[in-house]
């Protein structure tokens, strides 16, 4: 054949190549398209996108058996289901060595694929080389198109083995996203249940009511603490404080602020100073013994109490054997309301069991079961100073008498005693700093 003859052919499969393939989609390499966009999961080299299964273009045809080839092509080019005779055709061609790349070109280029005029990326090129080849096949050259589809096929299905790796991944994915709910749902429906088996138990708890825990601690407080006059007495170490920690002003809500009151031996103490006082006690047992005695006492939570306060209105704030039984963080918000509510230059005093002595704190302490845990000078301390005390000091008093003491003088001796016999509490006491100008 003539070069001029070569070229006039080569010219003319390119003409009935543009009227086999449409205007407005031009020869182009082929690129993969996969299907989801969930931004989980991505190949190296690849860029995930999209694409709806519609759009993934020729490697749609290379997954599954040959039949499932044959009917999705058939569905996808022409619109339709394969018929028996077209499965039969296409299945020998297969068995033959045609490739799945040049079957659905055929099916694309042929009258009713053209009528139809499905878009297909990556199968634009195979439609080429076919007509390509059908025009050099009488001249015996249809060897470089076929080379040239080998490629293309193997290109294409590398694409389609991605595709089902996607598809794989994406199935695996939704099944542990069902997965991943079922738990939780699992897990909400468990801790419901769990609640709502322990607000049951609360409410139906009949093993001791509270009434009865009331009375039993009175009784506790009657033969540890000692007897109100005993105690009254030991009161008289904070002489002092009350006479220049606690503002003597007027137009005071309260001068003290007792909380926990219990028996009332310190609302007696200061009520004798003549100090107006009001205590605060959860125990209506308790509550009913000092309302007989003459005092005004409210039978309520003390933080609730402390916060119906208007702020600067109260003198000074007193607890005495409370803090131990608090957790800290009602004891923290207890600190933080007792600066709201007092008058600048007013003060706090929270007497507790002394750990410094090694006897309370590893035996007595715990006589008591509603005993938390230890409040130690330095933590209590540091806990008014964080809240905006100042001018705090550490009382300590009731030391054991001195019959209770180990004989001796000698600096291991005193050690020893200091440890073992020294003062069984302490109270705490700071100042609400004081405004520039302010008259006490």
């Amino acid at each position: 054949m003539t070069n001029a003859a070569l070229s006039a052919l080569i010219e003319r499969v390119k003409a009935e190549a543009a009227t086999r393939t449409p205007a407005h989609q031009p020869l182009s390499r082929p690129a993969l398209q996969l299907p989801g966009d969930s931004g989980r999961v991505r190949a190296r080299g690849l860029q995930q996108t999209s694409a709806s299964p519609a759009d993934v273009g020729v490697e749609r045809f290379m997954l599954g058996d040959n039949d499932d080839f044959i009917d999705e092509a058939y569905r996808y080019l022409l619109g339709r289901e394969s018929d028996d005779s077209g499965r039969r055709h296409y299945r020998a061609q297969l068995a033959n060595g045609v490739s799945r790349l040049s079957i659905a070109a055929k099916l694309r280029l042929s009258r009713e694929g053209r009528n139809r005029g499905t878009g297909t990326d990556g199968l634009k090129w195979a439609m080429a080389l076919t007509a390509f080849d059908s025009a050099l096949r009488p001249l015996r050259m249809s060897f470089v198109t076929r080379s040239a589809m080998r490629r293309l096929e193997r290109r294409v299905s590398k694409r389609a083995a991605l595709l089902e790796c996607w598809r794989a991944i994406e199935d695996i994915e939704a099944r542990l996203d069902e997965h991943k709910a079922h738990v939780e749902t699992s897990i909400e429906t468990a801790v419901a249940t769990a609640r709502a088996a322990v607000a049951k138990a609360a409410q139906d708890e009949s093993l001791v009511s509270q009434q009865v825990l009331d009375r039993y601690y009175l009784a506790f407080e009657d033969a540890n603490r000692g007897s109100q006059e005993s105690v009254s007495a030991k009161l008289a170490v904070y002489n002092d404080w009350l006479g220049t920690r606690v503002p003597g002003r007027r137009g005071l809500q309260h001068a003290i602020v007792d909380i926990g009151s219990g028996r009332g031996e310190w609302l007696a103490y200061v009520s004798a100073k003549h100090f107006d006082a009001v205590g605060v006690d959860a125990n209506p047992v308790m509550v009913d013994m000092c309302t007989a005695r003459g005092f005004d006492v409210q039978c309520m939570d003390a933080l609730g109490y402390l916060r119906s306060l208007p702020s600067r209105s109260v003198g000074a704030v007193t607890g005495f054997h409370i803090i131990e039984h608090l957790p800290f963080d009602y004891l923290y918000a207890l600190v933080a309301e007792c600066n709201r509510v007092l008058v600048d230059g007013g003060s706090v005093l929270f007497e507790t069991p002394n750990p410094e002595n090694v006897l309370v704190g590893s035996h007595t302490f715990y006589h008591d079961f509603t005993h938390r845990n230890p409040v130690t000078p330095s933590a209590i301390t540091f806990l008014l100073q964080y809240h905006g005390f100042d001018d705090i000091d550490i009382i300590r008093s009731s030391p054991y008498p001195e019959e209770a003491k180990v004989p001796g003088n000698d600096p291991l001796t005193e050690r020893v005693n200091g440890h073992l016999c020294g003062p069984q509490d302490f109270a705490v006491t700071g100042r609400k700093a004081r405004a520039a100008g302010d008259l006490v």
